[in-house]
């Protein structure tokens, strides 16, 4: 090879003749092409192929150009995808390689051992773990002679990390997981997928032991941090424990960067422990080694363990220990002049690490109770904290004499720097974390701490820290204790007239919490020294949000605020930043509401030009001028904006925004003829193919028509003839209201057709409901404009339902049909007479009774519907729901005197069946009562007596609804053993779940029949605990605030106790020879898996929040779910855990590992009887459709579940994992079509 390095002249002179860098590239692939060009694979290779034998040659090239880009190459190969499918070959190729590449790391050629480091992470993924092994020894071996060396020829260690070490942990890098920062991140990769667990166990078992057995190295540290990080989830909690024994040896023997890296080192260890046991022994060790000079890194190691998360039980000693070194008293007593400056600034030194330690003490809610008051104590005493002030009083009200200058602030950090200022930023943040952990602190921090805060400093991250922690103060204070922070107003008016100007942007950040309070004296004030100091603050967005606040809590603002805000504004629109003109746009409208604004006319012009000029602007920007202007609409020239909003309105990107505005600013003094021109518009867009659009087109086109006088719109008219088709139910309301106003138009010849079978259409598919008034509104209309619409619906609608009774009802009576109605009438008393039961009869009877609330129809008075419900031989369904319909809309015409004949035909029969309908009766009639005549509906129906049993249930289901309508919250008694009143109060609880409007007094009453309802459970009645299961669920969704806070304590055990199968609801029932057990909780336990679906679902802000417990939530679902007898539950205890798995996977691998994985091999167990279960050679096709649908569940729940072992798998999950994959082999060997055909993604 002519680039083959020799000490032959010829092939010197080769190199000489060649010396150009291109030329040789040129030669080189000339070559390269020749030597594959004739191979049989060549047609086979991509464009990213390599051959290994030139690529040694290249990498051994004199030329470090040539070498370089041999390197390169193999990147490029190695990242290709198409690569992976030579896996088997390229292992064996890369291995052969290694020498060298191992050789190329001292290249004496930066790029190029740059570019051989590089070369090592792409080529992991197409290893075997035998190849792996092997180059993880070599670079390790070189990483030990670099080490070696060093320490030979310099006699001291290293602080530099080796060439070799480098190479070695690029090849860990695969998860990506490594933080940036100095400090432990809490998002540390629990394991690394690519990595196979038993390779990374062997890499572990390899370099650990040497790492640990050596002298300690930084390369060494490095390794052993990516280490843990990237493979660290194979470690047992054991050698958790030895390593960070280990590396806490190091961090008090070592110094410098080897010290602090043992750290860091030991972060990353102490996140993978799992139990106090480890932390307990830790801080033992760590307790052992306490001395003065080693209390800079006990301290620091205190911090690792308790960041943690971990309770210890040595909390008692590590609070001892750092209280202990925080006494100043001694320093306080010493004369300036006998000050030791360096023992000071070591001393501090200290302290700061004390009080870092103690911030993590209380962040962590370890600090008992009792010392709150002591950590109080010390925050005053560090607050203002500075041994080498020249004034006892550094921090003085008097702060007129002081000086702060960008000169002093330089003198403080790089004169006689004694590092109090970290005491004094320290002790200022552990104000934060004892509120937060400690929210009964609020008090003495507000009296005690908060007057004394070192506002004054001369250091801008004290000053930074104090407004912080003085606005985590206000923002817990009640605008009702006001008192406390009134006193900060005169504090912070005087330092904003002293302080920096780069400050200033801190202190409005204190004022913007003080805005919920009443502190417009100090916003002026604010204002006058922003003026006073000439202070330039337009175009900060530092500025913009303080005025946005101060708008938003202030209604009437002085001028002189209005004043600058507003100048401020008009620069602002004028910014290069469309971010700050954005911005400044959505503060304008809170602008708009105060009442002295005199350069209104300014803003405005300047939003116009935005909308006018919108293709300069981004679309945000126009959408949110449009939306200021409809603000500004009111005060503004209204001609100027509406000429705008005309042509805005024709834009896709901005019409929706203009429709939108002109909703809200659409009145009587707009002109018809712009009302006009807008209509036209709306008329094409709600046929938008955007249902945002069409909807918010049809509201401001209703508000048009509801002050437009009558006209011709025949195009508006066919569009919504048209958009009525094919809209969602939700917007026939505004149609129909639109389509009065056009009636005129619609019910023309041309569009008369098409709406009418639209309508027709739309009832006979029971989209219409018969609440639906402006349908009816529009229905009636339309009989003044077309006679015969009866007929027409009489024809086309299907007559066995309410809504065409209604429909017909209504044409009738408006164009005083007697001949129909009297046709009804003589129907009624043919079928009354003859046969009360034929299915005919029901149509009739509806018919008649919505006449009835019209005109008087003898035939069907109130006792005559009575006595029709009363009939023993009327037993046809519809024809009961007809009479107790009908009878409900004539009570509601004669409320007065209907009402104590129902109540009494209630109170008097014996049948469930006639009372239910008498009841759905009182149901219609009881929107037209009066409260007193409620009340007595209340008394009736709430304590009539009934024995109670499960024929009676429809009946108090209809009773409660009833109830729930007309609640007398006064007369709810929950103390009952009643269990007819049991049920009927449940009932009455569901229907306020649903409909109760959130108030105090409402909300304590749910509270209370919610917690009631809980106890409930504890009755053996299956009609009972379905009802409060299924309240429960309802609650859950509909007012959440009810059931979160005791749901975990107190909902969840008693839902936990259904989950078990009883023998109470077990029935057997006897079928020629054979005996079958019918369970009649089943439904009980379906709904209570429906229920905790729902709670799994929640979001995890929420779990957090209220402590739920998802991990015993799955656990009973394993234990119970898993095992229980009936299909339906099986496949809802697997569709449970799948969805726990998707949302909580963490939470799902930290259940696995616990206790030894007891719930891991308990859910293997189940899932492996459920499988073992055989289908009966007599199944039906319903029992062959459930044994499908419970392999398939389990299927999926095995799938989804591989994920959650995998990053689960250690050592101490060995057994149970073994035995998982068995199961999984067995599952797909046995089931091997439903596996391949099961989804588990």
């Amino acid at each position: 090879m002519i680039a083959r390095q020799s000490n032959t002249t010829e092939k010197k002179g080769i190199h000489v003749l060649f010396s150009n860098f291109e030329t040789k590239l040129i030669i080189f692939y000339t070559l390269f092409f020749l030597s594959t060009s004739n191979s049989p694979r060549h047609k086979q290779l991509t464009m990213h192929d390599i051959n290994f034998n030139i690529l040694k040659d290249r990498a051994m090239d004199v030329d470090p150009d040539i070498r370089f880009m041999a390197l390169e190459d193999l990147r490029k190969f190695l990242q290709d995808e198409s690569a992976a499918s030579t896996r088997t070959t390229l292992n064996q190729s890369l291995e052969n390689f290694f020498p060298i590449l191992l050789n190329m790391l001292n290249d004496q050629n930066p790029d190029v051992q740059t570019q051989a480091i590089k070369s090592f992470e792409p080529m992991v993924k197409y290893l075997s773990n035998e190849t792996f092994s092997k180059l993880v020894k070599k670079l390790f071996a070189l990483v030990q002679q670099n080490s070696s060396s060093t320490g030979n020829v310099t006699g001291m260690k290293s602080f530099t990390v080796s060439v070799p070490n480098i190479a070695l942990r690029s090849l860990f890098a695969q998860s990506n997981s490594r933080d940036k920062s100095e400090f432990v991140s809490d998002k540390l990769s629990n394991s690394n997928y690519r990595f196979d667990p038993h390779l990374a166990r062997y890499i572990m078992d390899y370099l650990i032991p040497q790492i640990v057995g050596n002298p300690v190295t930084i390369d060494s540290i490095e390794l052993l941090i990516d280490l843990v990080t990237e493979i660290g989830y194979v470690l047992t909690q054991d050698e958790l424990l030895n390593l960070s024994l280990y590396l806490t040896k190091v961090a008090l023997t070592e110094t410098g960067l080897i010290g602090k890296k043992s750290m860091v080192a030991l972060e990353r260890v102490v996140a993978l422990v799992r139990t106090e046991v480890v932390i307990d022994k830790l801080l033992a060790q760590i307790n052992q080694s306490i001395e003065p000079t080693k209390l800079f890194v006990i301290f620091q190691l205190y911090s690792v363990c308790l960041k943690r998360g971990i309770k210890p039980n040595s909390i008692d000693t590590i609070y001892n220990t750092i209280t202990s070194n925080l006494n100043i008293e001694a320093t306080e007593e010493e004369d300036d002049d006998d000050l030791d400056f360096d023992n000071l600034v070591k001393e501090n030194s200290l302290k700061d690490e004390a009080l870092t330690t103690l911030i993590d003490l209380v962040s962590q809610h370890f600090l008992p109770v009792e010392s709150k008051n002591t950590v109080i104590a010390l925050i005053k005493s560090y607050v203002n904290y500075n041994p080498l002030a020249q004034d006892e009083d550094f921090i003085d009200d008097e702060e007129d004499d002081i000086s702060f200058s960008d000169d002093e602030q330089e003198d403080d950090g790089d004169g006689e720097n004694d590092g109090s200022w970290k005491l004094r930023a320290k002790a200022t943040i552990l104000t934060r974390a004892l509120l937060k952990s400690f929210p009964d602190t609020l008090e003495l921090l507000s009296k005690e701490v908060l007057p004394v805060f070192s506002f004054a400093d001369s250091n801008d991250q004290v000053v930074s820290e104090v407004i912080k922690s003085s606005i985590a103060i206000v923002n817990s204070t009640s605008p009702r204790d006001s008192t406390n922070v009134s006193e900060l107003f005169p504090i912070i008016a005087a330092r904003m007239k002293l302080a920096k100007e780069t400050q200033v942007p801190l202190f409005l950040k204190l004022v913007e919490s003080l805005n919920r309070f009443d502190n417009t004296s100090l916003v002026l004030e604010v204002f006058k020294i922003i003026k006073d100091r000439k202070l330039i603050t337009s175009g900060s967005f530092d500025y913009l949000q303080f005025y946005s606040s101060t708008l938003k809590f202030h209604d009437n603002l002085p001028p002189l605020v209005i004043e600058r805000m507003s100048s401020d504004f008009i620069k602002n629109l004028d910014d290069k930043s469309f971010n700050m003109i954005t911005d400044s746009i959505k503060c304008l409208s809170l602008l708009f509401h105060q009442d002295s604004l005199e350069k209104l006319d300014a803003i405005v012009d300047l939003l116009i030009y935005k909308v006018e000029n919108s293709k300069q602007y981004p679309s945000d920007l126009v959408r949110q001028s449009i939306i200021a202007l409809g603000e500004a609409y009111g005060r503004a020239d209204k001609q100027k904006i509406l000429n705008v909003f005309k042509h805005s309105i024709e834009y896709e990107g901005t019409s929706k925004t203009t429709i939108d505005v002109l909703t809200q600013i659409y009145s009587t003094d707009i002109p018809s003829e712009y009302s006009y021109l807008i209509l036209k518009k709306l008329s094409t867009s709600i046929m938008s193919s955007t249902e945002a659009t069409s909807v918010a087109s049809l509201l401001l086109m209703n508000k048009i028509f509801e002050r437009l006088p009558s006209g011709d719109y025949d195009d508006t008219a066919g569009n919504l003839v048209q958009l009525l088709a094919v809209t969602n139910k939700a917007n026939y309301e505004c149609i129909f209201h639109i389509l009065i106003k056009l009636v005129g138009t619609v019910l023309q010849e041309t569009h008369r057709a098409p709406l009418l079978q639209t309508i027709v259409k739309l009832v006979n598919e029971g989209k219409i409901e018969v609440a639906d008034n402006s349908f009816f509104q529009f229905i009636t209309t339309a009989c003044n404009q077309i006679p015969d619409l009866y007929n027409f619906f009489e024809d086309g609608l299907n007559l066995n339902s309410e809504l065409s009774a209604k429909i017909l009802a209504i044409c009738a009576s408006q164009n005083k049909l007697e001949n129909k109605i009297m046709e009804r009438r003589e129907e009624f008393q043919n079928y009354y007479n003859s046969n009360i039961n034929d299915s005919r009869l029901a149509f009739d009877i509806l018919f008649l009774g919505y006449v009835g609330t019209h005109i008087e129809v003898k035939e069907l008075d109130v006792q005559t519907l009575i006595g029709l419900l009363s009939n023993s031989q009327l037993t046809n369904d519809d024809n009961i729901s007809a009479a107790s319909t009908a009878l409900g809309l004539i009570a509601q015409k004669h409320i007065d005197s209907a009402v104590p004949i129902i109540l009494n035909a209630y109170e008097s029969s014996e049948k469930t069946i006639i009372r239910g309908s008498l009841v759905d009766s009182l149901s219609i009639a009881a929107d037209a009562c009066n409260e007193d005549q409620k009340r007595v509906i209340w008394d009736k129906v709430f304590n009539f007596p009934v024995e109670f049993d499960h024929e009676v249930i429809t009946e108090l289901k209809k009773s409660g609804e009833l109830l729930g309508k007309i609640p007398v919250v006064d007369e709810l008694t929950i103390n009952t053993d009643n269990l007819k009143t049991t049920y009927l109060i449940l009932v009455i609880t569901k229907s306020l779940l649903n409909n109760l409007q959130a108030t105090k007094v409402n909300n304590t009453l749910l509270d209370s029949l919610i917690k009631s309802s809980i106890e409930w459970l504890n009755i053996v009645n299956i009609d009972i605990r379905q009802i409060v299961v299924g309240n429960l669920l309802t609650g859950l969704h509909s007012k959440p605030d009810t059931i979160l806070p005791i749901l975990d304590s107190i909902i969840l055990p008693k839902i936990f106790d259904q989950l078990q199968a009883e023998d109470s609801f077990k029935k057997i029932i006897t079928m020629g020879p054979y005996k079958y057990v019918l369970d009649e909780g089943l439904e009980i336990r379906k709904l209570c898996y429906e229920f905790i679906y729902s709670v799994i679902s929640l979001e995890n802000a929420v779990i957090k929040k209220y402590n739920i417990n998802l991990e015993k939530i799955a656990s009973k679902i394993i234990e119970v779910g898993l095992i229980d007898t009936q299909t339906d539950i099986t496949v809802l205890a697997c569709i449970n855990l799948t969805n726990y798995i998707e949302l909580h996977k963490d939470s799902a691998v930290e259940l696995i590992t616990r206790d030894g994985g007891n719930a891991f091999t308990t859910m293997i167990n189940n899932l492996k009887k459920q499988l073992s279960k055989k289908l009966s050679a007599k199944a039906s096709t319903q029992d062959s459709e459930s044994h499908q649908e419970r392999i398939k569940s389990i299927i999926k729940l095995s799938k989804k579940f591989a994920s959650v072992v995998e990053a689960a798998e250690s050592i101490e999950l060995a057994a149970a994992i073994r035995v998982w994959n068995e199961y999984n082999n067995d599952l797909k060997t046995n089931f091997t079509i439903y596996y391949n055909s099961t989804d588990g993604v």
